[in-house]
């Protein structure tokens, strides 16, 4: 409501919290209770802004902008009835009210009726000198309903109207991925441009949405022209070095990458980036390094304890792989991505019990992937516990029951457990489905090969 408040207010606050301490009831004309209002509203002090409110309205009855101050409370705490109340009073005072519209409407949006908000906001544009804050408004109906379309245009008309607010851009970007409507967001970005070419936020979004064309080049420039604007942008930087690192120009893409850093604070997400560079440029030791330092900076981010997991695995390097899988599962044992990698270094290591423990750990977390019942009905098989691989093997066929790799592997536990009926039976799935049977298992169990 009140935008701009003059330092002569600031004795105002002295004397409303000189009276709480006392007791004694001071008289304060109606722009004091304004000002002491929303200086407690905007510092999250409820109960004081209320406190000032209730002094106000007593001293001035029917000033408005006071009721707008207690009604503003009123939906903040969802009385909506007697917060509608004063504003039906403030309506036939004022008519033309636009705020009083605007709180009309967030009730309605606080009920869920959004397009009767919408329209509410529509009357409000009538009465309203500052129109951006109603379109605003607007849009944030349009966009919590899924009418990402009309939300866009109304963006679109704020960000016109004001090409650095952050967060319209942001929504503006976020509609505009929604609806994939990737050449006409080109277009919009570019249109702010011409207003506003030294706008380095939508020269990086620009360069985005020219990605999601594959307009590489064009993208580039965009993050060039980001930079220039401003060389200290580090979110230019970063996006600049992915897109070299995906055109494999990892040595520049390293050098921006590091350059971002210097800039900001130290991130796990760019130590890997920096990292995976280094790894297609075969500088292994420094792809460790980076890795390292990944899990160091933040040893909650699940993807650099993979990848460093991954490269002791990749070197052969199982003791110190498994000692790095422990550490991430004692972070978090929840992450079925970590049992997956304990399971496949266990296995290389011959320790098939804490390899089946992996398994059902996998399976108990919920990833129920065809992937994790073959690899567990395998390592079974791999030590001929037929009983257990039987029984694992059924549990995978109610969920996965078109799938002759999984009859193949039943059938060969049946075999094995003398249950020739039930062999023939899931042999006679594969018969069916032969064409989809992976060739490689016949290959690990030949003797099978001729009963099919």
């Amino acid at each position: 409501m009140l935008e701009d408040f003059s330092q002569s207010f600031s004795s105002s606050i002295k004397k409303f919290e000189e009276m709480l301490k006392t007791n004694i009831t001071y008289f304060f004309d109606s722009q004091e209770i304004e000002y002491i209002s929303q200086h407690y509203i905007d510092f999250g002090k409820i109960n004081l802004a209320k406190k000032a409110i209730k002094i106000g309205n007593k001293q001035h009855p029917d000033n408005i902008n006071i009721l707008l101050l207690k009604s503003e409370m009123l939906i903040l705490e969802d009385k909506f009835k007697t917060a509608n109340e004063i504003l039906a009073f403030i309506h036939k005072v004022e008519p033309t009210n636009p705020e009083a519209y605007i709180q009309k409407a967030t009730i309605l949006s606080k009920l869920k009726k959004h397009n009767k908000s919408i329209e509410i906001l529509n009357t409000c544009l009538k009465h309203s000198e500052y129109k951006f804050e109603v379109w605003n408004l607007i849009a944030m109906e349009f966009l919590t309903i899924g009418n990402f379309q009309k939300a866009m245009n109304y963006f679109k008309l704020c960000i016109e109207k004001e090409p650095n607010d952050h967060q319209i851009l942001y929504n503006l970007i976020y509609c505009i991925d929604n609806l994939k409507c990737f050449k006409d967001g080109i277009k919009i970005l570019n249109q702010i441009l011409d207003k506003d070419p030294y706008n380095e936020l939508v020269w990086l979004e620009l360069g985005k949405l020219n990605l999601e064309l594959n307009k590489t080049k064009n993208a580039l420039n965009s993050f060039d022209y980001a930079i220039l604007c401003d060389d200290k942008f580090s979110a230019a930087y970063v996006e600049k070095a992915k897109l070299l690192q995906r055109n494999n120009n990892f040595l520049e893409a390293i050098e921006n990458y590091q350059f971002s850093l210097s800039l900001e604070s130290p991130s796990a997400y760019i130590y890997l980036r920096i990292g995976e560079c280094f790894k297609m440029l075969r500088k292994h030791s420094l792809e460790m390094k980076y890795y390292k330092l990944s899990v160091k900076e933040d040893p909650n981010y699940e993807e650099s304890w993979i990848a460093l997991i991954e490269f002791y695995i990749n070197k052969k390097n199982l003791k110190s792989a498994l000692i790095y899988c422990n550490k991430a599962l004692k972070i978090n044992e929840n992450y079925p991505e970590y049992w997956v990698l304990y399971a496949k270094i266990n296995k290389y290591l011959n320790k098939f019990i804490a390899a089946e423990e992996a398994f059902k750990n996998i399976i108990d977390l919920g990833i129920v992937e065809l992937k994790s019942w073959s690899g567990w009905i395998d390592l079974l098989i791999s030590q001929s516990k037929w009983e257990k691989g039987y029984l694992i093997g059924k549990k995978a066929k109610k969920l996965y029951p078109n799938v002759p790799d999984l009859d193949f592997k039943i059938a060969l536990c049946s075999l094995k457990l003398g249950k020739k009926n039930e062999m023939e039976f899931y042999l006679e799935n594969v018969r069916k489905n032969i064409n989809l049977l992976s060739p490689k298992l016949l290959e690990f169990y030949p003797h099978l090969e001729v009963l099919i």
